[in-house]
């Protein structure tokens, strides 16, 4: 049997969802509230993200999955202020190192910080990859309208690079700056709002030349990379043919497109999908694709029975589930 390691895979504490319901219970509509409400009190979902347990690995076993990468659901703790967001994560983080480390084989962790305070969510990345053994850390697209490539967020890609940490730009609906078209048929969630506000996030950081002053940043997109790999020769013709009138897009030392193969990567979550995994690889090279399934919000079974039947080389197969995993993650091979 081949190893398959899913890189995308979600949990929630009661100190985040709690506080998200009880604001989607008395708030007017919010995109990422509705969101969040999806895994009400007693719902399938609720459960199934509250486990880092019994239910989650029954799960895994069931499906054939070795490892799972876990991570705090978005919007993480994005929404709430910098105090409670900062003082969250640091519990989220701890809660799920607690079961990493009841589970060593078998889970590995993406790690969660508050962006709204940079300074001690640099602190907090350091702490979560050099003091609990994390294999990366995960943001949820913009915070409150900002993105990372604001001089302000630099501290966080700092410690990123420094600690050698991936970092997973998870998506969440589209900022209050462009959500208003996409609410008129509710387009703002997973149909289409969040691939198109986490691709945004990723090109700011390429256009406004984030990995020439961060050379080693390791980002990693979910859903097939959401959508980038599709537009690479168009980005690349567009960049260099329209240069932006008042000099605010600054000089790059590479094409854009080398970027995104030189510091992303990218995982199948929710697009286990032959023509798009193929596509991938022939884009990105298979390097760069990792497997990923986005439990508990898509079918375990589903999407490795995807995955099983794409019609790849065994080699290129292995890499997806597994190889790509452990070098990117750093998660230790099967003993």
């Amino acid at each position: 049997m081949m190893r398959r390691i899913a890189t995308e895979e979600a949990f929630v504490i009661p100190e985040v969802i709690g506080p998200m319901l009880d604001r989607f219970a008395r708030e007017s509509y919010e995109p990422d509230l509705f969101f969040w409400s999806k895994a009400a009190n007693g719902t399938p979902l609720q459960r199934r993200l509250l486990d880092l347990g019994e239910e989650r690995l029954a799960i895994m076993d069931e499906t054939g999955i070795d490892v799972q990468l876990i991570s705090l659901a978005s919007t993480g703790v994005q929404m709430f202020d910098a105090d409670t967001g900062t003082a969250l994560a640091t519990l989220a983080n701890d809660v799920l190192a607690e079961a990493i480390g009841k589970h060593p084989t078998r889970f590995a962790g993406l790690a969660s910080f508050a962006p709204q305070d940079p300074a001690r969510a640099a602190r907090e990345i350091e702490r979560a990859m050099t003091g609990l053994g994390y294999n990366g850390v995960i943001v949820n697209s913009h915070t409150n309208g900002d993105y990372l490539d604001q001089p302000a967020y630099w501290p966080i890609l700092e410690a990123c690079e420094a600690c050698d940490a991936p970092l997973y730009i998870h998506p969440r609906a589209p900022s209050p700056q462009m959500v208003a078209p996409f609410l008129d048929y509710t387009l703002e969630h997973a149909i289409w709002g969040f691939q198109a506000e986490t691709s945004l996030h990723a090109l700011r950081l390429i256009v406004a030349g984030v990995f020439d002053r961060f050379p080693r940043l390791k980002v990693v997109l979910g859903h097939g990379g959401e959508g980038l790999p599709y537009w690479l020769p168009r980005i690349d013709g567009m960049h260099a043919n329209f240069k932006a009138p008042d000099g605010r897009r600054p000089a790059l030392e590479l094409a854009p497109s080398a970027y995104i193969k030189r510091n992303f990567a990218i995982t199948t979550s929710g697009m286990n999908w032959a023509p798009a995994v193929r596509f991938a690889i022939d884009a990105l090279g298979v390097e760069n694709v990792m497997f990923a399934i986005d439990y508990p919000f898509m079918d375990s079974a589903t999407a490795v029975a995807q995955m099983d039947a794409i019609d790849i080389a065994q080699a290129d197969k292995a890499a997806i589930y597994h190889r790509n995993a452990e070098r990117i993650f750093r998660i230790p091979p099967a003993g």
